[in-house]
């Protein structure tokens, strides 16, 4: 079973830095904020948890807050990224140096589609 990305340990931080090396570690509030703001984003996107038995948006949150699947987990990742570049982006929008630059997009459509796969299968109706 995977967990989520958080900094609350030493450990923690570490195997968020393996993940995403330039992450701000040494600002650990500031990048638990992220984290945390990141697997929010994640679970406000994430399609209702597959048991009939939880009807209401908040218990089927904190189903997957529990049970995580794996992309989920990812697509957290990617977003806290996006968080932090978005933050650092310039006037212009831009976050880059040598003349190449790119402007973020929080919870763009790859994270998304990561969140909801869309199905191969047409519908017609």
């Amino acid at each position: 079973m995977a967990d989520w990305y958080s900094v609350a340990t030493p450990e923690e931080a570490q195997r968020l830095l393996a993940a995403w090396p330039d992450a701000p570690v040494e600002q650990q509030e500031l990048c638990g904020f992220l984290i945390d703001l990141a697997r929010e984003q994640v679970l406000a996107y994430a399609p209702p948890y597959p048991d009939p038995e939880l009807t209401t948006k908040d218990v089927w949150t904190q189903a997957w807050d529990l049970d995580p699947a794996p992309r989920f987990i990812y697509a957290q990742l990617m977003q806290a990224q996006n968080l932090w570049n978005a933050g650092r982006a310039q006037q212009d929008g831009g976050v880059g140096t040598e003349g190449y630059s790119f402007v973020p997009r929080p919870l763009d459509k790859n994270i998304r589609q990561i969140i909801r796969p869309v199905s191969g299968v047409p519908s017609v109706f």
